[in-house]
């Protein structure tokens, strides 16, 4: 299970490196754009729980076969 909560981790952690660098880029004050990059944040996350269970599918997939 620590593998999958490494590639978890990883795909997490890449992921928010990449929307904060890009969110550089698009600087600005509004308030709706504050909304928009707080629910980016938040497929993130879901994104890359979903990215380390497909992994683990694929895994337990291999053991059967």
């Amino acid at each position: 299970m620590a593998k999958y909560n490494g590639i978890f981790f990883l795909t997490l952690m890449l992921s928010v490196i990449l929307f904060f660098a890009l969110a550089v880029v698009f600087d600005g004050g509004n308030s709706a754009e504050t909304v928009i990059y707080i629910l980016g944040t938040i497929i993130i996350i879901l994104i890359s729980f979903s990215i380390s269970l497909l992994f683990y599918l694929i895994d337990l997939l291999k053991k059967k076969m």
